[in-house]
């Protein structure tokens, strides 16, 4: 999600007697300056360092630097934290900070509003302000201010509590409290929680990834499961596959119920993170730990993925990426019934590409790159001897 771009400008009423790159001398005054207080990303560091010495210097303006370097638009990818942080709540007119104090946009008219009456014209739209120096540097005193203005008002603790990262980081260690009394122990910032099972070898995992793109307003995360063994990861090392294995058995993550389901992305700013917080902790305790109890006892589970495959609903899909399990702990029979009931849940497509990775691999073909997703996984099976499903 971009912050302001362009082509968000140039359509609809915008001014037929301007060039379409008049849409973004706003967003370049912005962007020129953000990089002067050096909040430019680490992305324009590497891959725009001459662009940004020229425009520090001023040898290019912040327009020219928005085509050049970011493609006409402001991306979070263009700051550094500081920047992103200031710019959500001074960017966006509904913020709460705008609300008290103004928003970019309106200051930029307020500015350029006030120069004209001042000198007696009128400027016909916000897009005919003229991109120089000179006219950065009638708007350069507000945006000062405004920064001075936000660096108080984001360092009082009320507002400090409202920061994204702030909510974000609350509702894991909130749910947190949960997973707790169940073994599980966080990581330095409650961002992630494992629990080693009684095996000593079985890591059972759950983790929560925000969405890039929150506001104090609006803080959304998803939740994410995972099971992994040590032992294999080392027997996978072993057997010449440790770098394109990692020892995972399952991954997965609270999905909305239905087919071809997509991940739950929960809503944890104001008033509703507290029934957010419930809702995952409700659903961990229906779906997540019931699959890490199966997990818990080995035997078990190598014969539930034998007899009805990788799948658990409103968690993960089948995949055969528990194979190499069945193959290191389980019997040559078990896997060769995962296998089997993989490859016949296959649709058409999918089964053709298995084939043909067995067809060339009878046939001698070494290959190191994968054609498609599990590739890998299929090359294994053939390497352990697991035959195709005979066909009915």
């Amino acid at each position: 999600m971009a912050y302001d771009r362009i082509d968000w400008h140039s359509g609809g009423k915008y001014p037929d007697d301007l060039p379409e790159e008049n849409g973004g001398i706003h967003i370049g005054m912005f962007l020129a300056w953000l990089v002067h207080q050096d909040m430019a990303g680490d992305f324009h560091r590497t891959d725009s360092a001459e662009e940004l010495r020229r425009l520090a210097t001023r040898e290019m303006t912040g327009l020219e630097f928005l085509l050049d370097a970011c493609d006409g638009k402001l991306w979070e990818d263009d700051l550094n934290d500081q920047g992103n942080a200031f710019t959500v709540d001074y960017y966006d007119k509904k913020s709460a900070f705008a609300q008290q104090h103004g928003s970019f946009l309106q200051d930029y008219c307020d500015v350029f509003n006030r120069h004209a009456a001042a000198h007696g014209f009128e400027y016909p739209s916000v897009y005919h302000v003229e991109n120089t120096w000179e006219k950065f540097d009638l708007l350069k005193p507000i945006l000062d201010q405004r920064y001075s203005q936000w660096q108080a008002w984001s360092a009082d603790p009320a507002n400090r509590q409202r920061d994204p990262k702030t909510q974000f980081l609350h509702a894991c260690q909130e749910v947190g409290k949960f997973l707790a009394p169940h073994g599980f122990k966080p990581n330095k910032t409650g961002t992630v929680w494992k629990k080693t099972a009684a095996d000593k070898d079985t890591v059972f995992e759950v983790s929560f990834e925000s969405e890039r793109y929150n506001s104090r307003s609006d803080v959304r995360m998803k939740v994410d499961l995972s099971i992994a063994s040590k032992a294999l990861k080392k027997w996978l090392a072993e057997k010449g596959g440790g770098a394109g294995y990692d020892g995972s058995i399952l991954f997965g993550g609270l999905l909305r119920p239905e087919k071809n389901a997509s991940a739950m992305i929960w809503q944890v700013a104001g008033l509703t993170a507290r029934s957010s917080i419930e809702q995952m902790c409700q659903l961990l305790a229906e779906r997540a730990l019931p699959l890490f109890s199966l997990f818990a006892d080995r035997a078990r589970a190598l014969e539930h993925l034998a007899s009805h495959g990788s799948g658990f609903p409103a968690i993960c899909d089948p995949s055969p990426t528990p194979l190499s399990f069945l193959l290191c702990f389980g019997t040559q029979e078990q896997a060769q019934r995962f296998f089997a009931g993989y490859v016949a849940s296959r649709p058409s497509p999918w089964r053709r590409n298995i084939i043909q990775t067995f067809t060339r691999l009878q046939a001698g073909e070494v290959w190191e790159s994968s054609a498609y997703s599990n590739e890998r996984d299929i090359k294994l099976a053939f390497q352990s001897g697991l035959m195709l499903p005979q066909k009915s």
